[in-house]
């Protein structure tokens, strides 16, 4: 492979693009960050599996950055241009696993970004979105670092000054994303469900067959408003694959319905409807009763980071959550909630993180997630590039 190197004169970092994937793997190693370092040979692989399939097709824009002071490596960032990734509705150039040990290596990093975007005549850059998302998710942690490690919630070293550097170089903070305990306990309005809604869990053959109809009520959902919203159909394979990764390993603790939801006709039809040994019980699905119509769903991801440690699946991250906006206001979404909850358990999932929730007006979160407890909070940046002369 190819290598291309710059050098900007007033600064003492070298930067070299690089697309040999051994040069990144061998970057990573040495200098990505994981709070828990078992999981970064894994974590690494799945990083660098991307790039991979991204580099072997000339069509794709994505480039991967080394930083390099006299001879040791002091960062690496990744740009993209990705028409599939939006931001309030709208394609947008994204930066993606960023590390810096000072400024001038960041600035040294951020400036080739800032180059290819200007060079696809994009006028904004937007970051840090760490691809794939199922491993990298979305922007600099700056609260929650207690917290354990979940697949999809980006993850930082708290000593990290990159925050810092990026507001130094021009980048401003533009969405707050936080993360919740949201299941702390059952919520009172989806505890009988509307007669029209029926709640479902199928087997994962299922939820593929769904595809079209979740993208159809992803459009009209999570794109036109909402920052980074999650979207496309690459994002709809990393659910099934972690689906696939994850059922086999799942068994189910008990046999009978819980005796406080036997009473509870809607929650019992789910319960007596589902074949527990086929279901995903990380998606839960609410269809219209009369017309079979799916007005809404919670897809969360299993902690793919517990499998990969050889544990047993207790977290889960409850990543996206719809519902059509003719059914807004008939207790959808907290019956999702309420059904997910107890049939996930019998599971044995007991922590589940509402993730990445738009923060920047708070009443969002009393909204979404009323009885929500922060766990972790996220920045998003962004920056309008001038024009070079």
């Amino acid at each position: 492979m190819e290598l291309v190197s710059t050098r900007t004169e007033k600064l003492s970092s070298e930067v070299i693009e690089v697309r040999n994937l051994s040069q990144i793997k061998s970057a990573l190693l040495e200098t990505l960050f994981v709070p828990d370092e078992r999981l970064k040979p894994k974590i690494v692989s799945e990083i660098v599996s991307y790039f991979e399939s991204k580099f072997s097709n000339p069509e794709n824009k994505v480039k991967f950055f080394v930083a390099s002071q006299n001879k040791r490596i002091t960062g690496f960032v990744s740009c993209q241009i990705d028409d599939e990734y939006k931001s309030y509705g709208m394609p947008c150039p994204t930066f993606g696993w960023l590390s810096a040990t000072d400024l001038e290596t960041c600035r040294a990093l951020m400036a080739e970004c800032e180059k290819s975007v200007r060079e696809n005549k994009k006028k904004k850059l937007r970051g840090p979105i760490n691809y794939p998302k199922f491993i990298g998710g979305i922007g600099i942690q700056t609260e929650g670092f207690e917290a354990p490690m979940m697949s999809g919630i980006a993850f930082g070293d708290p000593k990290s000054k990159v925050l810092e550097y990026l507001q130094e170089l021009g980048y401003k903070k533009d969405s707050k994303y936080s993360c919740l305990d949201t299941f702390l306990k059952r919520w009172a309005k989806g505890k009988d469900l509307d007669e029209e809604i029926v709640v479902k869990f199928l087997p994962l053959d299922e939820i593929k067959d769904l595809i079209d109809q979740i993208m159809s009520l992803a459009s009209q959902s999570l794109y036109a408003v909402l920052a980074d919203a999650p979207g496309g159909r690459t994002r709809f394979d990393e659910f099934m694959n972690a689906y696939a990764q994850t059922i086999k390993f799942l068994k189910v603790s008990r046999e009978e319905i819980p005796q406080e939801y036997a009473d509870i006709s809607g929650f019992r039809e789910t319960w007596e409807s589902c074949d527990l040994k086929k279901i995903v019980p990380m998606a839960a699905f609410g269809f219209d009763r009369n017309t079979n119509e799916l007005i809404g769903t919670i897809m969360c991801q299993p902690n793919l980071y517990q499998l990969w440690n050889g544990e047993k699946l207790t977290h889960m991250n409850v990543d996206t959550a719809m519902v059509k906006k003719e059914y807004a206001g008939k207790g959808v979404f907290s019956a999702l909630h309420n059904v997910g909850k107890f049939l996930s358990s019998t599971f044995g999932f007991d922590y589940y993180e509402g993730t990445t929730v738009w923060a920047n007006n708070d009443r969002a979160i009393k909204t979404i997630f009323p009885h929500g407890v922060p766990v972790r909070t996220h920045y998003v940046v962004q920056k309008r590039l001038l024009r070079k002369n």
